[in-house]
């Protein structure tokens, strides 16, 4: 499977799997809000921390698809 290099692509796939049926944008904003502020900052800084693996991974692979 193909990982994104950007952190944020993954913070974002987490929300988007964590995110309820909203019947309204209102309703969207306040859930996506509600997701984001609790986010746990323990995920995010093993992403941040992935970082340099990541980039090694994507030149090995010319730009193409990684597993990471």
């Amino acid at each position: 499977m193909a990982g994104p290099l950007p952190p944020v692509q993954h913070v974002w796939d987490q929300l988007k799997r964590q995110m309820p049926s909203c019947h309204s944008v209102h309703d969207l904003e306040l859930a996506v809000q509600d997701l984001w502020a609790h986010l746990p900052q323990d995920n995010i800084r093993c992403l941040i921390n992935s970082m340099p693996d990541r980039v090694v991974a994507c030149i090995a692979a010319g730009g193409g698809p990684t597993h990471c």
